[in-house]
């Protein structure tokens, strides 16, 4: 999906996917219907520009719920890596969980508590300020209200990993003592929540047609990420007891520079059915070869090109230490966005590169801890 970089506010990044502009012309869409229910003979252009106008104004009050969430997660001292805006609204891409039940609460409630206020202010200059207002300013400003307090409100709903469903598993955080068990608890109501909006939208469609279209939309975008909260926390958790020395590919198959395309692929990529690998001279490695990268050259100058050549550098690659925890191979894996998904692991001492982790070591570490819990407690 392509992200428009669209600036930084307190050193975060702030994207804008190009699925957000249904947003902006959704709620265009309905404000303008409003304004005609309510003036049947309002011209197109009054309704074009409030349209407009009420869907930038929802599109900014996304903006600040998700920068209270990213201000207020800094000054607890958690990494926040970018905002994005995107067809369901936004996410603040925090690189950790909040470290107690405490800064969950807060961090989580200053969201929806942003929308409420700026729904509340909306309201409180519609009703009094002068009645001479333009009827295209007053359906702006009550319709942007309404739809901030309605934003506040749903955010609060005890579905996580909406808002209300990180306060809720805070809770029980705090009551159980273990952050697993509580986000099993939040994700099986956010489930719930997921499928109840799904059966009333489909209910909606059979009676009213398209309305009910967004629910299942939502109610099915909700589901999945509920799925994939709770997995990303489950097997967090799980690697923590390891660390990333143990996740290295074992035996470490390598490739000398010199060495042609055409002989890799004979040699190595046809022969272990891996799609890279790393790249030595002089007995180290000092690069990564992957079967994109090899693609890339024509089929014709193969039989001479040079692995070394070919090679992608580390320093294109992330980073860990061999004592760094599971967990943060984990974290590092979620964040990657280029492909391939690969992790270098370096000794501490002195950086010396000990070998690679893909996303297969990954699944093979997860695997393990499956077959073998005692060793992953």
């Amino acid at each position: 999906m392509l992200n428009i970089k669209i600036g930084k506010i307190y050193g975060i990044e702030i994207k804008l996917r190009i699925s957000t502009l249904l947003i902006i012309g959704l709620v265009g869409f309905y404000a303008a219907n409003f304004y005609a229910i309510l003036v049947p003979t309002v011209s197109l252009i009054d309704l074009l520009l409030v349209g407009i106008i009420n869907g930038l104004i929802i599109l900014a009050s996304i903006l600040v719920h998700e920068l209270a969430h990213s201000i207020v997660a800094q000054r607890y001292g958690l990494k926040v890596k970018e905002i994005e805006l995107y067809l369901f609204g936004g996410a603040s891409k925090i690189e950790e969980e909040p470290r107690t039940p405490k800064s969950e609460i807060i961090i989580s409630a200053v969201g929806p508590l942003s929308s409420l206020i700026i729904g509340g202010l909306l309201l409180i200059f519609l009703f009094t300020l002068p009645l001479s207002l333009p009827l295209g300013v007053v359906i702006t400003l009550f319709y942007s209200g309404i739809s901030n307090i309605g934003l506040g409100f749903f955010n609060l709903f005890p579905a996580f990993p909406v808002d209300g469903g990180r306060i809720l598993r805070a809770i029980l955080w705090a009551k159980r003592k273990n952050l697993v068990a509580a986000t099993k608890t939040a994700s099986r109501v956010g489930t719930f929540f997921a499928y109840g909006l799904i059966v009333y939208g489909f209910i909606q469609f059979l009676l009213f047609g398209l309305n009910g279209i967004w629910l299942i939309l939502i109610g099915t975008f909700l589901n999945n990420q509920t799925k994939q909260s709770y997995l990303q926390v489950l097997n967090e958790e799980t690697l923590s007891h390891l660390n990333a020395k143990d996740m290295i590919s074992v035996p470490r198959l390598e490739i000398p520079f010199n060495l042609t395309l055409l002989e890799a692929i004979s040699q190595f990529f046809m022969l272990y059915k891996k799609e890279y690998f790393p790249v030595i001279k002089n007995g180290l490695i000092i690069g990564i070869i992957h079967i994109d990268d090899i693609k890339k050259v024509p089929v014709e100058q193969r039989s001479e090109f040079i692995v070394g050549y070919a090679m992608r550098k580390l320093n294109d690659f992330p980073s860990i230490y061999d004592d760094d925890s599971g967990k943060q191979v984990m974290k590092k894996f979620v964040q990657m966005e280029s492909k391939p998904q690969l992790l270098i692991v370096k000794e501490h001492r002195d950086d010396f590169i000990l070998g690679l982790i893909g996303k297969d070591d990954l699944v093979s570490s997860l695997r393990f801890c499956q077959l073998n819990p005692e060793k992953c407690q």
